[in-house]
């Protein structure tokens, strides 16, 4: 397991913990464990937009694709191959969340709809936030067989005849709503690229994949003034 995969959350390292699990890493993981807690929260992602606030365990929240949360002690999991995985902390009012967004969520509003929930429960503004994105899909391996029809609500200039941008995307989704540059980190890390170093459906684990291979972020807060 990668712990702190991310310089853009090591200001805040005695308030939370990110770790990210790769292919070499045993399976099933154990998340609990490696992070220190007693109890974890998934999504059941499917590819869609809704975003759910946890406040304590849930094994793959019905629906959802994005978890949010402001109590400690609670881990927060996300899990792919070749999506996008976010993990996002808003310090001021010391909220953690994971979003899931493949090119389905991408398309379906996963992100905006992620920021309307931390809106709507802690009045938490985009420029409050800080936001990484682990490895994903390059354009060049994003490949679709109409792109402009099965991606409709993606803008023109991220979509180059079957290839799309879809990181440009979801980079632009986040800047429009206010997320400063400088909250932002992104992996520059192709899964479809790295195929010895991540799961990747589209690289040659599509059974792997099918059959629980599986890249994961993992957050969680930290009680105060405690240290892991």
């Amino acid at each position: 397991m990668n712990r702190s995969p991310f310089s853009l959350f090591e200001p805040f390292r005695d308030r939370l913990i990110v770790g990210m699990w790769k292919k070499k890493d045993h399976q099933p993981h154990d998340i609990c464990g490696t992070l220190g807690v007693k109890s974890a929260a998934s999504a059941e992602q499917v590819h869609g937009a809704k975003t759910v606030i946890a406040r304590g365990a849930v094994e793959y929240a019905p629906d959802a694709d994005g978890l949010v949360t402001d109590h400690t002690g609670l881990a927060l999991s996300v899990r792919w191959a070749d999506c996008q995985a976010f993990v996002l902390y808003a310090p001021k009012k010391n909220v953690l969340g994971a979003l899931h967004a493949g090119w389905r969520g991408l398309n379906a509003g996963a992100i905006p709809a992620f920021f309307a929930a931390l809106k709507n429960e802690w009045d938490i503004d985009p420029e409050e936030t800080y936001v990484a994105a682990g490895p994903s899909l390059c354009q060049k391996c994003a490949g679709f067989s109409d792109s402009e029809r099965e991606l409709p609500t993606i803008p023109p200039e991220f979509i180059a005849g079957k290839n799309v941008d879809l990181r440009g995307a979801a980079d632009a989704q986040l800047l429009k709503l206010g997320l400063p540059p400088d909250h932002f980190e992104r992996s520059p890390d192709c899964t479809c690229c790295n195929p010895g170093k991540y799961w990747t459906y589209r690289g040659g684990d599509r059974e792997a994949v099918r059959n629980g291979g599986t890249n994961v972020l993992a957050c969680v807060l930290l009680n105060r003034n405690e240290k892991k």
